[in-house]
């Protein structure tokens, strides 16, 4: 399957179906419920590493534990974002670009990520505004 086939499947499901979408692509908000939970801490994960440390260590306080989070997969590392979502998103048409950040716009905002600048030049889409 094709990346952009897997765009219109997720799009179709959670706008035409009354299915939910598996939770590997429901938006985040759904799953976690910021509006019910009062959360101490939201972890990202391009600070995955510093951000587990920080909760490990909140966890092992006033303990000797040796607690670690495993280490990220050394391919990922020399993986260049920008240019994977520009391949990504090049056969995806504007109007489902424009669909996603809609479907989205709520774990933007809740969670604090700016739209990639690679999608803000594809939709021609300037400020936070979706």
């Amino acid at each position: 399957m094709r990346f952009e086939e897997f765009v219109q499947y997720v799009l179709h499901v959670a706008r035409h179906t009354n299915r939910r979408l598996d939770h590997h692509w429901r938006p985040q908000y759904e799953l976690c419920q910021p509006c019910h939970m009062n959360y101490d801490f939201i972890g990202h994960y391009e600070t995955i590493a510093d951000d587990a440390a920080r909760v490990l260590r909140r966890i092992a306080n006033n303990t000797d534990a040796d607690v670690r989070f495993p280490a990220t997969d050394p391919d990922s590392r020399n993986r260049n974002s920008r240019e994977v979502l520009r391949k990504f998103y090049a056969n995806v048409s504007v109007r489902n670009v424009l669909r996603l950040l809609q479907l989205y716009k709520k774990d933007y905002e809740t969670f604090g990520y700016d739209i990639p600048d690679e999608l803000r030049r594809k939709v021609n889409v300037t400020g936070d505004r979706i």
